[in-house]
């Protein structure tokens, strides 16, 4: 009987107290289970958001568990803050750990957001064929903080994304016609109309060439040992390295049929006694 005696007698005193935390707790799972709802839907949203837009499995994975843990990690802070702790030095401690964090991974974050802005902007997608760094190939992955590329040669070459925003894009296979241009020097003893009537007739009756966006063929230079023409003339970009060699099979063929020499530098040397 005493120790309820003594029970009832506890409650009487701090029964405001009591219920003053018993408040704060329950505030505290509400806020946590509210919290953590939102962050499993903003991540979700977020995902279906990045697959519509095609980004790489990687990259959605990365951003949707980002957003997931920023979000319960505020959640936290406020259940900390409900159940009166106090919050400010909490943030303070955080604030300076992720400003050393940042300054130990500054090159790595100037990557990633370089990577963000990558996805964001999309100047080039994984199988396009690309010019990035001086370096030509096709696009096979866009990650987190670098891009790989894989040459004609077949070396994969992975370039940090910081360099690759901080450099020229070429992107080949964005539109859906790309221009074919061709240097033909030509011996000067040959006729210049004759030339232009077998060039053009060298291009006209190669394949798959786009002849709506029209064919320019011109004397383009009088050079030291040739008279250089340029050839013009656009196609399918699927079909740009196949037309291209037919065109400058056709244009060789013809020229040897006419007997118009293709010529090249000669060195011409004279010995004294």
């Amino acid at each position: 009987m005493e120790i309820i005696n003594r029970s009832i007698q506890f409650f009487e005193n701090y029964d405001s107290i009591i219920l003053d935390y018993l408040i704060h707790f329950g505030l505290a799972i509400l806020i946590f289970i509210v919290g953590r709802f939102i962050s499993i839907f903003v991540s979700n949203q977020l995902r279906k958001i990045l697959i519509l837009k095609q980004v790489e499995p990687t990259i959605i994975k990365f951003t949707a568990s980002s957003s997931r843990y920023t979000i319960m990690g505020l959640t936290l802070v406020a259940v900390l803050g409900q159940l009166g702790v106090q919050t400010s030095s909490i943030v303070a401690i955080i604030g300076a750990a992720g400003l050393a964090i940042g300054l130990a991974l500054q090159g790595s974050l100037s990557n990633f957001a370089a990577g963000v802005l990558l996805i964001l902007f999309r100047p080039f997608k994984v199988g396009e064929l690309v010019m990035v760094s001086n370096i030509r190939g096709t696009v096979d992955a866009i990650q987190i903080f670098s891009t790989t590329i894989l040459t004609p040669t077949g070396e994969a070459v992975t370039i940090p994304n910081s360099h690759v925003l901080a450099t020229s894009i070429i992107n080949f296979t964005r539109q859906p016609n790309r221009r074919i241009d061709l240097t033909i020097g030509i011996d000067y003893k040959a006729d210049i109309k004759q030339v232009y009537q077998i060039l053009l007739s060298s291009v006209e009756r190669t394949p798959n060439i786009t002849k709506e966006l029209g064919i320019i063929i011109r004397l383009d230079e009088l050079a030291a040992s040739s008279v250089n023409f340029l050839v013009m003339v656009w196609t399918n970009n699927d079909n740009y390295g196949p037309v291209r060699t037919l065109i400058l099979e056709n244009i060789k063929m013809d020229l040897d049929h006419h007997n118009i020499n293709i010529p090249y530098q000669t060195l011409d040397v004279n010995i004294k006694q």
